[in-house]
């Protein structure tokens, strides 16, 4: 059974400035890894330190949210509160979840190269927001990897994927 995010109704959260959009709950839950990063990753905060970038994740629909990467400080913040510095517009909530979910930059590329993804705004500052998407994942024990890498075979030789 397939999970459609489209069908789920989006309610908007003020006390949390997040909706209930699944793209919205990704994109506010990347940021909180990035604030996470600003203080715990050598690469992060080199990559951060000496930088003011305003990042946009919209859909056509007119969920929008913006990371906000002010020398080395995160924050996010729901809406177009001001213009920013790259803005990557998707069709819907799901193509964003799925082509942020796929953890690879070229995703986002191709997206972009075929036209299903919208790109406005400095090229360069996609190329430092993919740096800093490969930095999210946590890295894991080399124990836990082992385990993980043998459930993934477990599931996919039970599920034939």
């Amino acid at each position: 059974m397939r999970m459609n995010f489209s069908a789920i109704p989006v309610v908007k959260l003020p006390v949390v400035d997040v909706s209930t959009d699944p793209l919205d709950l990704l994109v506010a839950g990347i940021a909180l890894r990035m604030k996470q990063l600003a203080k715990t990753s050598p690469k992060f905060i080199e990559l951060t330190h000496d930088r003011q970038v305003r990042v946009q994740i919209s859909t056509q629909k007119g969920m929008a949210r913006q990371i906000i990467i002010d020398k080395g400080a995160v924050s996010s913040v729901s809406g177009q509160a001001e213009p920013a510095d790259l803005v990557l517009q998707f069709r819907n909530s799901d193509q964003g979840v799925k082509t942020f979910l796929k953890n690879d930059a070229s995703a986002i590329l191709s997206g972009i190269q075929k036209g299903t993804i919208e790109l406005e705004g400095d090229q360069r500052v996609l190329v430092v927001f993919a740096k800093l998407l490969r930095l999210l994942p946590p890295k894991l024990p080399t124990s836990v990897q082992q385990k993980v890498q043998h459930a993934r075979a477990f599931i996919r030789k039970k599920t034939g994927r």
